[in-house]
């Protein structure tokens, strides 16, 4: 809040003119890229033609501007705003009814409410997410595995969300398929990418019974790679907390009945648990602070690395390509 000058009301920092007496309160914007004076009213600077206090992020040189680099480096999220940012990406399936003849088809529609997804027919991975929207399953499976697919890519497609509307909260825009391109590099990053699997193996495996687990992904991601054992541990335990915010979430509509009913379809099924990943598991987490802590400064070490890097800036584009043309 800032106080007026002339009548001393209190007014919210994004207003131009006092609410009481109508003073002018911001004399002029100063460009975030150049530094250059403007008046209140540009919305371009004079000076760079960049775009002051933009809308959305556009190009990847807005993104990766000083201004922005230093708005991330220096972010700090309350658990208040943490809260309200995930409570934002639920919100939509608080009015619409969870239904359908099967098991199954109630789990398709629940994620539909927030993706559009897609049956598979060809391939042998189970499932996937498509540039962080869209999840494609393959109705070739026994719906017992179709279930849990589903429930898996909606774990790929809630960790993208929440990075996505808190970068978003941290730069004051909204989302757009800039943004959206940087988090989808972020989480394809080697070490992201075992995050990414370990939190959408986790909450799959919440919500279907027990023995049935399947770490497949992740494992195989770790026996590819060399990674020191301190490392892979904190990679676990990030995706662990993520996946646990996630769950008290779904919880509300993957509720107790509905898991009986998923119970209920393995057995139709007939397929046998194996109990093997169900050791994977673990119950650390790092507390909100910490985590959004580390979470904020590894975005902030790879959107520095990748602005000074030609070829990863090709990557950002072509991803943003496929992310407008889909």
């Amino acid at each position: 809040m800032r106080a007026c000058d002339v009548c001393g009301t209190l007014n919210f920092k994004e207003n131009n003119y006092c609410t009481h007496c109508g003073n002018k309160l911001i004399l002029e914007h100063i460009c975030p890229v150049c530094g250059e004076t403007n008046t209140d009213d540009a919305t371009f600077c004079i000076n760079c033609k960049s775009q002051i206090n933009p809308i959305s992020i556009e190009d990847f040189d807005t993104l990766f501007n000083e201004f922005n680099q230093n708005l991330l480096a220096n972010a700090q999220i309350t658990s208040e705003e943490y809260g309200q940012i995930i409570s934002n990406i639920f919100i939509r399936a608080d009015y619409i009814e969870i239904w359908g003849e099967t098991t199954k088809n109630k789990i398709l529609n629940l994620a539909s409410i927030f993706t559009p997804c897609k049956p598979k027919s060809r391939g042998f991975e189970r499932g996937f997410i498509f540039l962080g929207n869209g999840i494609f399953y393959d109705d070739r499976l026994a719906d017992s595995v179709q279930i849990a697919t589903i429930i898996h890519e909606l774990g790929h497609f809630f960790l993208f969300s929440i990075i996505e509307s808190l970068l978003c909260h941290i730069f004051k825009v909204k989302p757009s398929s800039t943004l959206q391109s940087f988090v989808w590099y972020f989480l394809t990053l080697l070490e992201f990418k075992i995050m990414n699997e370990y939190c959408a193996h986790t909450v799959e495996g919440r919500f279907i019974p027990y023995g049935y687990q399947n770490y497949g992904s992740f494992n195989a991601l770790v026996e590819n790679i060399n990674f020191d054992e301190e490392s892979l541990d904190n990679m676990i335990t990030l995706g662990n907390s993520f996946a646990n915010e996630i769950i008290v979430f779904l919880e509300n509509y993957i509720d107790e009945e509905l898991r009986s009913e998923i119970k209920l379809q393995y057995r139709k099924d007939l397929t046998q648990p194996t109990y093997d990943s169900i050791f994977k598991e673990t119950d650390k987490c790092f507390p909100f602070d910490v985590k959004n802590s580390i979470l904020i400064h590894v975005l902030c070490d790879v959107l520095k690395e990748v602005s000074k890097n030609v070829e990863e800036l090709k990557e950002l584009e072509s991803i943003k390509e496929g992310i407008e043309s889909s």
